[in-house]
């Protein structure tokens, strides 16, 4: 797989019988791609395939040599979706909001997501890690949790998320660059301060006159 693709079809191989499936680095790139004739046939003989696998979370279905890749992928995501509020996140979409970046990984997500948290709980002296990092680390989260119903854990989470906001203030809504995929910060509304706190980054492109 391409390092730099981050929009992936675990329906289509690149050739017919290949191990390598389709992934593209673009969104109007995968967007074109689904709406293929090759993409619409592969979902026929699927849907017709009598061993297509179902996949729970995204509800679509896969070969079965589809849904080894499928899963492999997305599989760390499926363990902690039941531990963290957030219904924008679904199979091979690892983007936190509408607003954030797309990254190709669930590992890369997280590893974007918790750096300001780390600072901030650091600051606030109650917490070390991310609640992000918690929820995807079964050696520090359950051990620390190991002991509470699934509804006491997700307080918890909540609790954290408030400290946080409480902090430093919502998430900025910004919308993303399409060039350089920074932050549009036009009105200057939050300052670089802000901005770096949620480790994002201001849009710095300057249009054409």
């Amino acid at each position: 797989m391409n390092k730099t693709h981050k929009y992936f079809c675990d329906l289509c191989p690149k050739k017919k019988n290949s191990d390598i499936f389709c992934s593209f680095d673009k969104a109007r790139d995968y967007e074109n791609h689904i709406e293929s004739s090759k993409h619409l046939n592969y979902c026929k003989l699927i849907e017709e395939d009598s061993e297509s696998v179902l996949c729970k979370i995204c509800k679509k279905k896969f070969s079965k040599k589809g849904y080894e890749i499928h899963k492999k992928r997305n599989e760390r995501l499926w363990n902690v979706l039941q531990l963290i509020n957030n219904d924008y996140l679904t199979c091979n979409r690892f983007q936190w909001s509408k607003y954030d970046r797309h990254f190709n990984s669930f590992q890369a997500m997280i590893d974007h997501r918790s750096n300001p948290a780390v600072k901030s709980m650091a600051e606030l002296k109650k917490y070390k890690i991310s609640t992000l990092h918690h929820a995807t680390n079964k050696h520090s989260y359950l051990k620390k949790f190991d002991d509470k119903t699934m509804d006491e854990k997700l307080n918890m989470i909540e609790e954290e998320e408030e400290l946080y906001e409480d902090k430093w203030g919502e998430r900025p809504q910004l919308l993303m660059c399409v060039l350089c995929e920074k932050y549009e910060n036009e009105e200057k509304k939050y300052t670089k301060k802000h901005l770096n706190k949620w480790n994002m980054e201001e849009c710095d492109c300057k249009e054409d006159d």
